[in-house]
């Protein structure tokens, strides 16, 4: 399956203060949040924020609240690790009318793993971004990675991202998306 600007909306999910700078390579999950967050102010897609628990796991990092700004975003505090076991998260993707959702987000294992499982079950089309989760350790990343595969969602990088939006060299978002492939 390919993605679809008009079915997608994106998930952003924990990337906080207190958890984020402990996750194996933060800098490189952070920098593709960055530019998934930039897709999605040029096709105008949907945006999911999650933040687990935020009293003891802190907000969002800044760099991402920051970039926020411009979105059709929902933001949902929950504290359950899988997103769609929040009625206000079920809800609003029932609202959005949308078949596909893009995960991106921390910890592969755990909240990631969880969310998709019950987002499959719900009959989601769910796209994993590879460059944009993780996990404390590199091994609970790919066993995660292994299970979500297993589970039925789609293994993704930034480029078959942004390329499957894209679609036609003509597309008038062509030219400045293409370069957050160099950056």
């Amino acid at each position: 399956m390919i993605i679809n600007s008009s079915k997608l909306i994106i998930v952003f999910v924990d990337i906080q203060e207190k958890l984020t700078y402990k996750i194996f390579d933060y800098k490189k999950i952070i920098d593709y949040v960055l530019k998934v967050i930039d897709i999605a102010k040029s096709f105008k897609i949907p945006v999911v924020l999650t933040e687990q628990y935020p009293k003891g796991l802190g907000k969002t990092i800044l760099k991402i609240t920051e970039s926020l700004n411009e979105l059709d975003l929902k933001k949902i505090e929950k504290t359950t690790f899988s997103c769609q076991a929040s009625n206000d998260f079920r809800k609003h993707l029932k609202r959005k009318k949308r078949s596909q959702v893009l995960i991106c987000g921390i910890e592969t294992h755990i909240c990631i793993l969880q969310t998709v499982h019950d987002l499959i079950k719900s009959k989601y089309n769910v796209f994993i971004l590879d460059e944009a989760t993780g996990s404390r350790k590199l091994i609970d990343k790919e066993l995660g990675i292994k299970r979500l595969k297993q589970m039925g969602s789609s293994l993704i990088n930034f480029e078959m991202l942004l390329f499957e939006l894209i679609r036609d060299s003509k597309n008038p978002n062509f030219k400045n998306l293409s370069k957050l492939i160099d950056k």
